[in-house]
């Protein structure tokens, strides 16, 4: 049998990227799933290529009114809840002296007030036994010159699921991060650009995305850029181990073994 928070298992920005091999990994361990995110349609996706086994909800948590009450809702379609990811995330790379009043709202309600607010409603509807896994970053311990707002709160992050672990224990509810490295998704994929730089037209967006995507992977002691499968392994251990809470598991390809 599976582990318990592995089974019934509800998933933030499940319908992409790392959320989407969170939910493939815990279907092909067992396990029926509950995806979250602003839009229906990869959602649907996710529905049609597991059918009866995946429930599409879609919220925009950074909405306190569409996220208020959705780990119950995703209890009462799973009969019981055991796990939560949170993967959903955005980024906007600005340097400082750049960051305009709305990215820095947005990427504070999403990456950091939204992930509290859920884990308080996980340590209510959680199982016994269950756990919850929230992905952080590297850049939460070591930031770029333009990810001081994306750094600031995934490094908040790791401090909110260090206290959901304490609020947890006494029902052995677990908490727990992951920090992926650099991970091959569509928020890698998007073109970095100098502020006030227009986006450039076909073919030099092209030309300038591969090039971005070769100064990153040259940066991975591994050789090779992470796929969202590497870090959906790590967040199903964590979602199952009986025994660890309020750890961190580093999942980057080596990137911060780089000076």
């Amino acid at each position: 049998m599976s582990p318990i928070g592995t089974r019934k298992v509800l998933i933030t920005g499940g319908g992409t990227g790392i959320g989407r091999a969170v939910a493939e990994a815990v279907l092909r361990a067992g396990g029926s799933v509950v995806v979250t995110g602003r839009r229906p349609e990869p959602l649907e996706a996710v529905v049609a290529a597991f059918p009866g086994r995946v429930h599409a909800l879609p919220c925009d948590i950074a909405s306190v009114s569409e996220r208020e009450g959705l780990l119950s809702r995703a209890s009462a379609l799973l009969g019981g809840l055991e796990g939560f990811v949170h993967c959903a995330g955005i980024v906007e790379h600005q340097p400082p002296g750049h960051i305009d009043e709305a990215s820095l709202r947005a990427q504070l309600e999403v990456n950091l007030v939204a992930p509290l607010r859920l884990g308080e409603q996980a340590l209510q509807v959680l199982e016994p036994g269950g756990g919850m896994v929230f992905v952080s970053s590297t850049l939460a311990v070591r930031a770029l010159e333009t990810s001081a707002v994306y750094s600031a709160a995934k490094a908040g992050v790791l401090q909110l699921m260090r206290s959901l672990a304490l609020a947890g224990a006494p029902r052995r509810v677990r908490a727990n991060a992951v920090l992926p490295g650099v991970v091959d998704t569509d928020m890698v994929r998007t073109l970095r650009l100098a502020p006030g730089e227009p986006m450039p037209s076909e073919p030099e967006r092209t030309a300038r995305m591969g090039a971005q995507l070769e100064r990153l992977r040259a940066l991975q002691p591994l050789g090779r850029l992470g796929r969202p499968e590497d870090v959906a392994e790590a967040v199903l251990y964590l979602l199952g181990a009986p025994w660890t809470t309020g750890a961190e598991m580093v999942v980057d390809g080596g990137i911060l073994l780089r000076e």
